[in-house]
């Protein structure tokens, strides 16, 4: 089969390798799409130490109809159109018990689907409703991010909410801000035309922060209090930083950028102490993805989809990512 392959540091490259073949207590799937995360430059750029070393097929944000199953596997059968995640955790170590499955210390990873097939435990798989599309069914793990993110933001009914970003991550997590009650939104985005989107898809105000003055159009939106909630999507360090003098007391940032990991940031511990902040970072999903599964009926996924490439052109897709005006780029094996 073919797939894509992280060869070295900034050579990702197409090649045939051997089709996989399940284990008894595990799926084989057909990937019908992968979409281009923002990690995933960073990846091939050996920027991102958590993703290992190559020589690997990467791609994790997948789905695909199920082909094959092991016989030890009961819930599915051939033929289910499902959404992929990338990390089954085990179920019984210390992170799993306590509901923290997004650091779980024996996960088996199917970060595999920029490829014709990939393997996954039950535990990944997950049917997709007949009303969803195999090209909407992609975005269930960015959905699943911006859930988990909207869930440590503790936004509530009547909250006004910030968002840095209007990548794919950023627009979902103001879709679903909307929908778990927020009065107010924000999203700050250089970009034009992903500032454009936001307000289709529900911005009260949207900024570019280059060009307008984000502090006095944040303290006009909220009565000069600041956000309850601020949620940092674009991975700039100066917007991380900026977030935490845009909140309001007692309110939440959330930094869910992949930043540069040998950067840091340098925060007053008075300014949290005077204003009673919390500071919440997100790293995968945990227990989010059968959620934002469910989610997707519910939320506008076809104007995040701003180009589908096949797997033999995947550096071009990779190269308009790099551009940042695309949003989210679909790779089809």
């Amino acid at each position: 089969m073919k797939a894509a392959i992280w060869k070295d540091i900034g050579r990702l490259e197409v090649d045939e390798v051997p089709e996989p073949e399940p284990k008894p207590d595990q799926i084989k799937v057909k990937i019908a799409y992968c979409g281009i995360c923002g990690g995933d430059p960073e990846i091939v750029a050996g920027r991102l130490p958590v993703a290992g070393k190559p020589p690997q097929i990467i791609g994790h944000e997948g789905c695909g109809t199920i082909v094959q199953v092991g016989n030890l596997v009961r819930r599915y059968k051939e033929g289910e159109r499902v959404a992929l995640y990338f990390r089954a955790p085990c179920g019984a170590c210390y992170y799993c018990f306590g509901g923290m499955a997004n650091f779980c210390q024996k996960p088996f990873y199917s970060a595999k689907c920029f490829a014709e097939y990939a393997i996954f435990k039950e535990g990944s798989v997950f049917p997709l409703a007949d009303d969803v599309s195999l090209e909407e069914g992609a975005l269930a793990e960015p959905t699943s991010v911006a859930l988990h993110a909207v869930d440590a933001a503790e936004i509530h009914p009547g909250s006004a909410v910030a968002i840095f970003g209007a990548g794919p991550i950023g627009l979902l997590i103001l879709q679903l801000a909307i929908r778990s009650g927020a009065a107010r939104t924000l999203v700050s985005e250089p970009m034009m035309n992903k500032r454009e989107l936001a307000r289709q898809l529900g911005a009260d105000v949207v900024v570019d922060p280059f060009t307008e003055d984000l502090e006095k159009i944040s303290k006009e939106l909220t009565n000069g209090r600041g956000f309850n909630s601020i949620l940092e999507a674009s991975g700039s360090l100066g917007a991380a930083k900026q977030a935490l003098s845009l909140v309001d007391n007692r309110g939440t940032v959330v930094w869910l950028g992949v930043y540069p990991f040998e950067k840091e940031i340098g925060v007053s511990p008075y300014h949290l102490y005077e204003k009673e902040l919390t500071l919440r970072s997100i790293v995968r999903s945990g227990y989010a993805f059968p959620r934002a599964v469910a989610m997707l009926p519910k939320l506008k996924l076809r104007p995040l989809i701003t180009g589908v490439f096949n797997l033999r052109d995947i550096n071009k897709a990779f190269a308009l990512h790099k551009e940042g005006k695309a949003v989210k780029i679909l790779v089809q094996p």
